[in-house]
């Protein structure tokens, strides 16, 4: 039933989780060198809540990202 329930809220698009992208530990600590688009992990900005070392993107920053390319 679980399983029902969670395939049901990701056709309804009521789950965000695939929305959550780790955070760079480098960068948390000041320490990485690669720039944002080269690092294969999030590097927000200072007023984006981070929580358990993941944030949470935006729906329409990426579809925008996407008709950009």
């Amino acid at each position: 039933m679980a399983a029902m329930m969670n395939m049901t809220n990701l056709l309804n698009g009521k789950d965000s989780r695939w929305l959550q992208l780790e955070v760079c530990r480098e960068f948390q600590r000041n320490k990485c060198s690669r720039p944002d688009t080269e690092c294969k992990f999030a590097h927000p900005p200072a007023n984006v809540e981070v929580q358990n070392g993941r944030v949470t993107a935006c729906y329409d920053s990426i579809k925008e990202i996407e008709t950009l390319n």
